[in-house]
Parts: structure tokens; C-alpha cells; sequence
């Protein structure tokens, strides 16, 4: 399994944020690893209200994949593209789970509307 390891967050008093209490580890289909520092700052899944029915903010499934993905888009812009990054978000969330249908949908709203640090 990619993950190498546990999602261990806490809740940042005053936001909507998460906040990591260790790194977390993933490694990635194309060998590359992504380590979310310890202390990085996450909102999990940024999934619109409106949908939640259909995918929560904080499902099981998304979340560890939802972390890494923030992560590349805020931190990794240099070692990935955001065509790489959202291609991440949709190997790991099949890898824990997520049903492919909702993995599709997930990836194609982060293609359409994902927002990262890229120049370009």
C-alpha cells in the first residue's frame, strides 16, 4: 500500500482547518514520495457544500489522499504538475477505497476547479 503511514490530525481552534500531528507518507504510482510535514495545515477534502450529501468534507476514504493532494498543490509545485497532482488525488483515492465513480467525480472537479501554487 502507497501509505506509509496513519492520518493523525488535530482540529485548529477558531478555523476549519486540520492540522497534522505527524508526516504523512505517500508513495506515489510513478516512485516518487510526498511527505506532508508534520504541523502542515489541511481543510481535507475541499468538497462543496451543496454535494455533501454525496461525498462528505471529511469521508474516510478521502481523506488521507485529500492531504496529499493539498499538500503538492501548496507545497510541490515544483516537483509536480497539476495534471500530476490531481492524477495522484485519483490513484490514492482508489487505493483507499473510494468507489471509482465518486473517485472520477472527485478528480474531475479537481481538474475543472482545482486551485494550486502553480505559475502557469
Amino acid at each position: 500500500m502507497p501509505f506509509k503511514s496513519s492520518l493523525v490530525v488535530k482540529a485548529v481552534m477558531g478555523t476549519k482547518q486540520w492540522q497534522l500531528v505527524r508526516p504523512l507518507m505517500y508513495l506515489t504510482t510513478g516512485n516518487q514520495w510526498v511527505t506532508v510535514p508534520q504541523c502542515y495545515r489541511t481543510d481535507l477534502a475541499s468538497v462543496p457544500r451543496p454535494v455533501w450529501w454525496l461525498i462528505p468534507r471529511d469521508d474516510e476514504c478521502a481523506r488521507r489522499p485529500s492531504v496529499v493532494h493539498d499538500f503538492i498543490y501548496t507545497n510541490a509545485t515544483d516537483r509536480f504538475t497539476k495534471a500530476e497532482a490531481d492524477q495522484v488525488f485519483y490513484d490514492a483515492l482508489l487505493e483507499e477505497g473510494m468507489p471509482k465513480p465518486l473517485a472520477w467525480l472527485m478528480y474531475t472537479a479537481v481538474r475543472i476547479g482545482g486551485r494550486g501554487n502553480w505559475s502557469a
